[in-house]
């Protein structure tokens, strides 16, 4: 179903979801470049030859452009923010439950 014939529901649990999937792989790869770069540091500082030093400060450097641009590409967690969001404030109220009718004898016949 495409979205502009299904119901909005629909349309944005599928678009939430998307985002949601699109928001978590982006973290994921970020969080290896991360984990990439600090360990690739770590190796900078303890390896004696010159060349590869030269090598894995290009890793380095890969690996923080990466970063960088990633973290510029962050602007769906703010699409996400603005969706939620709007879903709560479009979301039904709950409708109100009825009062109970004071009881008076005249009602036991």
């Amino acid at each position: 179903m495409t979205q502009l014939i299904a119901p909005p529901e629909t349309a944005d649990g599928a678009q939430l979801s998307k985002l949601s999937v699109s928001i978590r792989g982006k973290l994921q790869f970020m969080d290896y470049l991360v984990r990439a770069a600090v360990a690739d540091v770590e190796r900078f500082q303890d390896e004696p030859d010159p060349g590869t030093r030269i090598f894995i400060k290009q890793l380095v450097e890969m690996h923080t452009a990466n970063l960088r641009q990633e973290s510029q590409n962050l602007k769906a967690i703010a699409d996400l923010c603005g969706m939620l969001d709007a879903m709560v404030q479009t979301t039904p109220q709950a409708q109100p439950q009825p009062q109970p009718q004071p009881y008076s004898s005249g009602d036991l016949s």
